[in-house]
């Protein structure tokens, strides 16, 4: 039996657990893959060895020390210890091609990762519409405004089947917004695919590979359990190439050890055979 891509999480910590959204977890496991939560202290070497698929989810703000500025008074919460886990880790699995999906933070996480910088708060924006409504009063699966995905981009041929598609060049979709950050200049390798009606980047990619950021919580709508499930599909097509790897490298190993030992025995029995010359 094949086994499932293990699709590491990092969750946020308190004195006493190491968490993460369930629905999260279960959209992996509809999806085909193996969730499994790493704490922020966790080495990031080994949360990318071990992961098939990264997933960064909701959180804190990113601290803007990680984007060489300094906090303005409308930062909120932050998690130094979770932003430099985050942050290494998207460093490592970008360089080796793990596949990288980012919810909400985790898009902010990515972006800042790979040189990108953030709007501390949405309200340093002229005309920006609502975007931080409380999760506390506005339940997450309504959908407040619309998106426009640019079609040529990975994002839109994850999402057509569940979009409106209003021209060649872009499709629109409805979705929650529970964020006070957004993303300012995007980071080195990476592309804008999605925006808000006032222009704040909803949705950013890589140029190859699967490397996602959304800003919203798609967790929450049913639409986007197709967005989990290419995540999950590419995870699976990594894991699949890593273990031909490795198993190319064995029988490689394997037939060293074989030529090795026969280049070894026909030597022993040659030497065995030659004549003495020291007779008279």
């Amino acid at each position: 039996m094949a086994l499932k891509p293990v699709i590491g999480i990092i969750g946020g910590k308190d004195d006493c657990s190491v968490f993460t959204g369930r629905l999260h977890v279960l959209r992996i496991i509809e999806a085909g893959g193996v969730p499994v939560v790493f704490s922020p202290d966790t080495d990031p070497e080994d949360i990318v060895e071990v992961s098939d698929g990264i997933l960064l989810t909701e959180g804190p703000d990113v601290h803007p020390r990680f984007y060489n500025e300094d906090p303005s008074p409308s930062l909120g919460a932050v998690d130094v210890e979770r932003d430099e886990t985050e942050i290494e880790v998207v460093r490592l699995a970008a360089g080796e091609n793990v596949p990288l999906l980012g919810i909400g933070r985790g898009m902010h996480v990515i972006n800042v990762a790979l040189g990108g910088t953030l709007y501390q708060d949405i309200y340093d924006i002229p005309k920006a519409i609502k975007h931080d409504w409380d999760p506390d009063l506005v339940s997450p699966v309504q959908r407040l405004h619309t998106v426009r995905i640019k079609t040529d981009s990975l994002l839109y041929e994850i999402l057509k089947g569940e979009l409106s598609i209003e021209s060649t060049n872009e499709a629109r979709i409805a979705v929650n917004s529970f964020h006070h950050q957004a993303v300012k200049r995007v980071g080195e390798g990476l592309k804008q695919v999605a925006f808000a009606v006032d222009g704040l980047i909803e949705a950013i990619e890589g140029k190859e590979g699967f490397l996602i950021g959304v800003q919203w919580w798609a967790e929450f709508l049913p639409e986007m359990k197709s967005l989990y499930r290419a995540f999950v599909e590419a995870a699976g097509r990594r894991h699949d190439e890593a273990q031909e790897t490795l198993r190319k490298v064995i029988e490689a190993e394997v037939r060293g050890d074989i030529r090795e030992q026969g280049e070894s025995r026909h030597s022993s029995e040659t030497s065995d055979s030659l004549p003495d010359t020291n007779q008279t």
